[in-house]
């Protein structure tokens, strides 16, 4: 171990070896030193702390004078004697310099079962209600940038809007804070609920009535665009989500043998589902025009459909109906209550039945055995979307 008077001199003069690097340290101060390599001078102090021997860097020579280095050894080592880990304490200095638009990307990462819808709709919030928050280290976001602008969306976008975003941003905060072990401040979200800031927002519970069915099945009859007709009749005729039926594909039906499964659906079991007579004919009119592996092509990216709110708008100025996609579902499962019984509508909607939901397990039906079910409901079905009259 080499030792000498760190002076600025005396570090001019320092050598590197033939190959690799060399430590020389002060023959005054302990523990301080100068690494020597090929490419640059750095100081450093090594010390003992908890039995561990740890290496922490100063800064290179030339950026640090040595008399400024010494200074900020003796404070390391008064640290290091105190028992503190200053790489770690570096480490976490880094870490809560860590940007909302770094954390974002690393809960991403870490969180792999998410679907990628969710992934989109997490960044469209981020995107539309806290892009000027992206760069800032997210330490730096407190409950009072949160309180406004939970207010401030709420203004502009709507009180679910506000709830969903500080609700996104909640969790992001949460993963940043473990993987900071716990350094951070508490999660400023908290504000919301300690001031009961949170706003009260009821689900939609808007459907097309039983009375407007004829007009609006007529309606949508009457589109030019046939994807879009059978696309919303399936939806009305099954009770599915938007996304689950957009995203069938073709390998998902088995023509032959009347059925089809629904694989993107949102509590992930897949929905396995026969076709009534109905429903195969409005398969059977999707396979006439097969465009690709979808049941209703898109032109998009994705290839299926996305969300058809310009033809939707068509239906409504043919009726005055205002409904949104999901409307169809809650139509669906209002016209076919008293039809069919609760643990049956459960299991048309693909709903999850509680653990202790014993006798859910005997009307579990076979494929097959459920048939004749669906036949029950699509039969009801079209008779409310056709009455004598249909005016619209």
């Amino acid at each position: 171990m080499s030792k000498i008077k760190l002076t600025k001199s005396a570090v001019d003069k320092l050598t590197p070896p033939i190959s690799g690097r060399a430590d020389f340290f002060d023959s005054e101060l302990s523990g301080f030193g100068c690494r020597v390599s090929h490419s640059s001078k750095v100081y450093f102090v090594m010390k003992r702390v908890s039995g561990k021997l740890l290496r922490v860097t100063l800064g290179k020579h030339g950026v640090l004078t040595p008399e400024q280095a010494r200074k900020q050894a003796i404070e390391a080592l008064a640290k290091m004697n105190n028992g503190i880990d200053i790489a770690k304490e570096k480490a976490k200095a880094r870490d809560r310099g860590m940007r909302v638009i770094d954390v974002l990307d690393s809960y991403f990462i870490a969180r792999t079962s998410l679907k990628p819808s969710t992934v989109e709709n997490y960044k469209r919030l981020f995107r539309l209600y806290l892009s000027d928050w992206m760069k800032t280290p997210i330490a730096e976001i407190t409950k009072d940038m949160v309180a406004r602008r939970h207010l401030k969306i709420a203004q502009d976008s709507g009180e679910a809007a506000a709830n969903n975003t500080m609700r996104t941003f909640r969790a992001i905060y949460n993963h940043a804070n473990e993987i900071m072990d716990d350094s951070l401040p508490v999660n400023p979200v908290k504000r919301l609920s300690n001031t009961r800031q949170w706003f009260t927002v009821s689900r939609r519970q808007t459907l097309v009535e039983e009375s407007d069915l004829a007009a609006w099945y007529y309606a949508v009859g009457t589109l030019e665009n046939l994807t879009i007709r059978d696309y919303l009749h399936l939806l009305l005729f099954t009770g599915a989500r938007r996304r689950e039926i957009a995203c069938l594909r073709w390998d998902d039906v088995d023509m032959e043998n009347r059925k089809f499964v629904l694989l993107r659906t949102k509590n992930g079991n897949p929905l396995y589902l026969p076709m009534s007579d109905h429903i195969a004919e409005i398969f059977r009119k999707r396979a006439e025009v097969r465009e690709n592996d979808f049941v209703f092509p898109g032109t998009g990216k994705t290839g299926h459909l996305i969300e058809p709110r310009r033809q939707m708008s068509k239906v409504t100025e043919l009726t005055g109906i205002k409904f949104t996609v999901h409307d169809m579902r809650r139509t669906y499962a209002s016209a076919i209550d008293g039809i069919v019984g609760y643990y049956e509508l459960k299991r048309l909607l693909n709903h999850s039945v509680k653990s202790d939901d014993v006798t859910a397990g005997y009307v579990i039906k076979q494929l097959e055995k459920l048939r004749p079910l669906m036949q029950r409901v699509t039969d009801h079905i079209v008779a409310l979307c056709e009455p004598s009259t249909a005016a619209v």
